[in-house]
């Protein structure tokens, strides 16, 4: 008795893990969400005829801007999504690591995550 391939597969490839899925999907979510917003900045520059922002809006005005369609407060979301996406990527493994209770990767990931967040509180990279 042969094992077949999944119908539509190609022989020999990688068949994704739960997992693997959720890690890619988050992936994926998080440049969509990113460009969808940059690309939502740089509309409202052209129709506001104002051009690209010269800076970024700080984390404590961010709703305010958003609300006020600011074309830099767009920008700025989208660069945090962008930034934040690898912290949630890391996340998302650590958990799916857990779940299949293998141990050494939890720690190693776990310490991914702790020295990329060191990184961000300490302002160094």
């Amino acid at each position: 008795m042969s094992a077949r391939p999944e119908q539509g597969a190609v022989a020999g490839a990688h068949v994704m893990e739960p997992g693997e899925r959720a890690i890619r999907w988050i992936l994926l979510c998080g440049i969509a969400v990113s460009v969808a917003l940059m690309a939502a900045g740089l509309v409202l520059g052209i129709v506001r005829g104002a051009g690209l922002p010269r800076g970024v809006v700080p984390l404590a005005e961010l709703p305010r801007a958003l609300a006020a369609l600011r074309p830099a407060a767009y920008l700025s979301l989208g660069l945090i999504v962008l930034i934040g996406t690898p912290f949630v990527r890391v996340a998302g493994s650590l958990v799916v690591f857990v779940r299949q209770r293998d141990r050494r990767y939890v720690l190693v990931t776990a310490i991914v995550l702790l020295v990329m967040c060191l990184g961000v509180l300490l302002g160094k990279v």
